[in-house]
Order: C-alpha cells, then sequence, then structure tokens
C-alpha cells in the first residue's frame, strides 16, 4: 500500500504531541523545569542526530508558532493591565537595570565574536528576559507566592514580560531597517514603546465595554472562541505592521479584563497552551544537531557567563537603588538571573526571519537550559529562607 502523506505527517504530530508532553512532565516530577525535558525530546526523536522520527518540519514550524503565540496570549491574560499602572519603582528599578545591562553586553560580546551587529544585537535580546514561568512556578511550590519576596519577583516579572515584548519589537525593527545607529535605536524605541503602552492602555479601556455588551448573547464556549480566534488574528495582523506575531498576542491577552473575563479563560486555554508550549520547545530540539550543541559548547558557556553576570550586576545594582538589602537582594537578584520561553521565542523569530541559523537555538538552549542549571537551585535554596 503505498503510503499516505498526510496520515503519515499526523502520525508524526500525534508522536510529537505525547512525547514532548511525557518528558516535560517527567521533568516537572523531578522538580526540573519541562523546558528542559521537551528540548531533549527533540533531539532524541529528531533528524540531526536523533532517531529522524520526526522529519517533516513544515507542519511542526506552523505548530511551534501557534505554540509561541498562545505562550503570550496567556501570559498577556494572566497580566492584570490594571495593576501594571500601580507597579512602582522598586520592581521597575529591580528589573530594568539588568535587561538594560543584558542587551548591552550580549551587543557587546557579539561584536567581539566577529558577529553581524544584527546577530549581536538580537544576542543582546535573547539574553535580556527572565524566565517568568519558572520563576511563578518555583514561588507557587515552594509557597512563597504571597510572601513580600514572592510578590516582589511576580511584580517584577511583570515589568519584565512588557519589557521582553519591547526588546523583541525593537529589534525586529533596527535590523528591519537595515541600519543601527543611536538615532534609529531611540526613534524606533520610542514608536514601539508608545504602540504598545497605548495599545494596552486604551485597548484595556475600550474592550471591556464592548465585551459586557455582546457578552450576554453568547455563550461561554463561543465567547472564548471568538475572543482567541482575535487574540490569533492580531497576532497576524501585527506582522503586517513590522510587529513579532507574538506582540500581538501579547497585547490581545492583556488587554482582555483578568478578574471577569481573562482568569477563566485562561484556565480553559491553559490544557492547550501546555501541549502547544511543549511542541515549541520540542521543536526547538528538532531542529539543533547533539553534535552542533558539543561544538558550541565553549562559545555557549561564555554567553551563559556573560547573561549570568549582566543580570546579576543589574539586578544588584538596581535593587540597591530601590532600597533592597542582604539576603532579599541576593534571592531577588538570583531569580531574576533565569532564563526561559521568552528567550527562546525571540531567537525562534529570529530564526523564521532568516536573521540568524538554527546553530543559533543551539547557543540559546545552551544558554537557557544552563542558566536553569547553574541559576535555579540557588534560587530554590535562597527562597526558603529569605
Amino acid at each position: 500500500m503505498p503510503e499516505d502523506t498526510t496520515i503519515f505527517i499526523l502520525f508524526q504530530i500525534g508522536l510529537l504531541i505525547v512525547a514532548s508532553s511525557l518528558g516535560s512532565e517527567l521533568f516537572k516530577k523531578l522538580r526540573l523545569p519541562g523546558v528542559i525535558g521537551a528540548i531533549l525530546v527533540g533531539l532524541f526523536i529528531g533528524g540531526p542526530g536523533g532517531l529522524g522520527l520526526v522529519t517533516d518540519l513544515t507542519v511542526i514550524n506552523l505548530l511551534a508558532v501557534l505554540g509561541s503565540v498562545l505562550i503570550l496570549f496567556m501570559t498577556g491574560l494572566e497580566f492584570d493591565a490594571s495593576s501594571f499602572w500601580k507597579v512602582g519603582k522598586k520592581a521597575f528599578l529591580l528589573t530594568t537595570v539588568g535587561v538594560i545591562l543584558s542587551v548591552l553586553f550580549g551587543y557587546g560580546l557579539g561584536l567581539a565574536l566577529g558577529w553581524s551587529w544584527q546577530t549581536a544585537i538580537l544576542l543582546g535580546a535573547v539574553l535580556a528576559p527572565s524566565g517568568t514561568s519558572v520563576i511563578a512556578a518555583v514561588l507557587s511550590s515552594e509557597g512563597v507566592v504571597d510572601t513580600k519576596t514572592g510578590s516582589t519577583l511576580l511584580t517584577a516579572v511583570i515589568v519584565d514580560d512588557i519589557e521582553g515584548i519591547l526588546i523583541l519589537t525593537i529589534t525586529l525593527g533596527i535590523i528591519t531597517a537595515g541600519t543601527f545607529s543611536v538615532t534609529n535605536l531611540l526613534s524606533i524605541g520610542a514608536i514601539a514603546t508608545l504602540f504598545i503602552l497605548a495599545s494596552i492602555y486604551i485597548g484595556s479601556k475600550v474592550l471591556p465595554i464592548l465585551l459586557k455588551r455582546f457578552e450576554r448573547f453568547l455563550s461561554d464556549e463561543v465567547f472564548f472562541a471568538l475572543l482567541l480566534g482575535f487574540g490569533l488574528i492580531l497576532a497576524f495582523v501585527s506582522t503586517q505592521v513590522g510587529l513579532a506575531a507574538v506582540t500581538g498576542a501579547f497585547i490581545m491577552g492583556a488587554i482582555i479584563p483578568y478578574k471577569k473575563i481573562g482568569e477563566k479563560l485562561s484556565s480553559r486555554l491553559l490544557m492547550m497552551k501546555e501541549i502547544f508550549a511543549a511542541v515549541f520547545f520540542t521543536s526547538i530540539g528538532l531542529v539543533i544537531s547533539p553534535y552542533g550543541i558539543f561544538v558550541a559548547l565553549p562559545i555557549g558557556l561564555i554567553i551563559l557567563a556573560v547573561a549570568i553576570a549582566a543580570r546579576f550586576l543589574g539586578g544588584l545594582a538596581g535593587g540597591r537603588l530601590a532600597g533592597f538589602r542582604g539576603k532579599t537582594l541576593w534571592t531577588l537578584t538570583i531569580g531574576l538571573a533565569v532564563r526561559a520561553e521568552m528567550s527562546f521565542i525571540i531567537a525562534f523569530e529570529g530564526v523564521s526571519l532568516g536573521i540568524v541559523g538554527n546553530d543559533f537555538l543551539a547557543l540559546t538552549a545552551i544558554s537557557v537550559i544552563g542558566s536553569m542549571i547553574v541559576v535555579l537551585p540557588i534560587f530554590q535554596r535562597l527562597i526558603k529562607i529569605t
């Protein structure tokens, strides 16, 4: 019987979902980030150096894009826009100094390695965001979400989420413009910041009024399906105006009222998000060769050291400016040095747009997983005694 290509693709998708979900869950049971398990599954079952069980990357990449969009849409849903405008300067200083240093250190390291300015600035963007999901998971598992340190960290990662989206938008805007200068950086940065913050502010005021009018005419299932659909549409629209798809998804999620609708929608989408997020991280492993990771390891370790140093120095400086001292300062600083999903999403955008190749994903994997291996255990111990 001739092989049906479509049916075989279904087999590969099914295998990918099963393997990525199990790998992610296994690592969570071991009290390790599921991201690591999903990537290792991709390395094992993928084409370059793996078993070659999943080789059709056309459909897989589509699912990976959906995964990245869902991650940011859900991040937006869990983001309370009304609370964001009340965020104090302490959380802003705590994370922002580290973000700025990460971009500068990453850009400088890229140039020192002989990379193009486009690749160098993308490296700076990849190193900037903290691992929001990993930090939140640790705080939850340790039962310290409601403590002063825990709430401060959660507030800081709210700021970090916004800054990560801004950095991605500014980076892609500069690369698309084709030239890098201080003037170009400031103009694109100002436009991107104004657009995103204005979209969230105006949208969070207007959308609740519209939702209140239409909510009573629709069942919950249809109502939530429409919101998800509009999130995907806005993700597409964002790409047509020079922004990343994940930027539009985040904005749509952020303007949905969290207390009344966002919380319910988030709980209903959680399973879908977990499945496709695992697929997204596994897709990273699918295109990375284990041998390629071995070759990239020396440079990857240098990047890891620079990444940790940037957030460490930035966190200490920003934390001191914000008035934190002692164990609290060290705990906050070390927690924000962990990287996770946002770094991969930025790197994935760079690969999708042809700015960098798959070897850049290998370097990103080394720096992100390395930060989890090196920094996360220290953070887990400190958070218990702070």
